[in-house]
């Protein structure tokens, strides 16, 4: 590994992480400080958000990242996630508008939704920096606007104890930083002077199935939640996702770890290197092994004195500890399936993108309810084993075939 691509893979892991940590304190920071009432406004604006930035960001960063021809310009790819942001905004101030909001709900909506919209606008420019492998600025982008975040919640709701206040500044800060570092940085590496290659409508069309993936990907993991809650109920969901959170971030982490490595499988198949392919695969087997390893020793030596650390307040929780094992096996079976999504849209690949979601998502919904109804909360985490499960096998058979056809001698 050279030393460039060390620093990328630490400084983006490092910032990534931190930027996660800070958004997932979020809730904690509000309830804390403004109360519970504040953070159900905040609930709210987060759901809608969340399917915002979905749309927004149209799962086409890797196409980008991959684009090593120059099929589409960097102008064509900076315009069309303008239009998927505008359009993404647009649906959600219409969905808050049309709901019996109160003002001050439909304002939280306004502010958080442009807040999260401003990752999606961002993430354009940061795949101009990957492409040129200077992951290492993402990174830092990620863990500066981290702190923005968590500094803009305690001193916007200490000075004035207004979310919509705090809201605000945070989406002005974020803003501020994209505009002033993110898109100065970026556009050392991007040509906008280049024209010709494909129209925004050609792109959006030919990345159709990437959004579609990103809405497939997603349903995989909710639909057992969605069962459990109807089978098991709302506290027994509440302790599932509590009982999850911390193993979210060795997932979180290694996801991380494996994008500056994107543009490398790229060049490799570019240029049909199947012995570096393979050999890279190879590393990557190894490391996801090495992650199951590590992730399931530390769960059963720290795992019980970790929930009790994070819920002193739900002692109950502890009788769910041994959920902790089967959910690492959830975790690095996700990271799998991220690196599989990422290789076959990099071998453009969508037919088998589409179709190994939907065998995921239909293995998922088809042992959901009789697991569940078997054995409770470790039935959802089994649910969810075998839905993500046979997505990485249907997924891993597609990426061959398009092996065999790419490295044929």
């Amino acid at each position: 590994m050279n030393n460039q691509l060390r620093r990328n893979v630490l400084l983006n892991t490092a910032g990534s992480l931190l930027f996660y940590v800070c958004q997932a304190a979020m809730n904690l920071l509000v309830t804390a400080i403004a109360g519970v009432e504040a953070n159900g406004l905040l609930a709210t604006a987060m759901t809608i958000a969340n399917v915002g930035l979905s749309f927004a960001s149209y799962g086409m960063r890797t196409f980008q990242v991959s684009d090593l021809e120059g099929k589409y310009t960097d102008r064509t790819y900076l315009l069309s996630r303008l239009f998927t942001v505008a359009a993404a905004w647009l649906v959600c101030m219409g969905f808050a508008f049309v709901n019996a909001y109160t003002a001050e709900q439909r304002w939280v909506i306004f502010l958080y939704t442009g807040y999260r919209l401003v990752e999606s606008a961002s993430d354009v420019w940061h795949g101009f920096l990957q492409k040129s492998e200077r992951m290492d600025i993402v990174g830092i982008s990620f863990g500066v606007r981290g702190l923005l975040t968590a500094g803009s919640i305690v001193g916007g709701l200490l000075a004035t104890r207004s979310l919509v206040f705090t809201l605000g500044l945070l989406l002005a800060l974020n803003i501020l930083y994209v505009a002033l570092a993110d898109i100065p940085l970026a556009r050392r590496t991007a040509d906008l002077a280049r024209t010709g290659g494909g129209s925004v409508p050609a792109l959006l069309w030919e990345c159709l199935p990437l959004a579609v993936y990103a809405s497939l990907n997603t349903s995989i993991g909710s639909v057992p939640r969605y069962f459990c809650e109807r089978i098991l109920g709302g506290v027994a969901l509440n302790y599932f996702a509590n009982v999850f959170l911390p193993v979210m971030l060795l997932q979180v982490a290694a996801v991380y770890l494996f994008v500056p490595f994107i543009t490398t499988f790229a060049r490799l198949w570019n240029d049909r290197d199947k012995a570096g392919y393979f050999k890279a695969m190879r590393v990557l087997v190894l490391c996801l092994a090495a992650l199951w390893v590590c992730g399931a020793i530390g769960v059963a030596l720290l795992g019980r004195w970790g929930l009790s650390f994070l819920y002193p307040g739900t002692p109950e929780i502890l009788e769910y500890t041994g959920l902790l094992q089967p959910l690492v096996v959830c975790t690095v079976l996700t990271v799998l399936v991220t690196v599989l999504c990422n290789l076959l849209t990099i071998a453009r690949g969508m037919t088998g993108l589409i179709l190994g979601n939907l065998a995921g998502l239909a293995a998922a919904l088809l042992v959901s309810p009789p697991l569940i109804g078997a054995f409770g909360l470790w039935g959802t985490a089994f649910a969810t084993m075998a839905g993500i499960g046979t997505q990485a096998v249907c997924l891993m058979l597609f990426l061959l075939r398009h092996c065999k056809g790419q490295f044929r001698a």
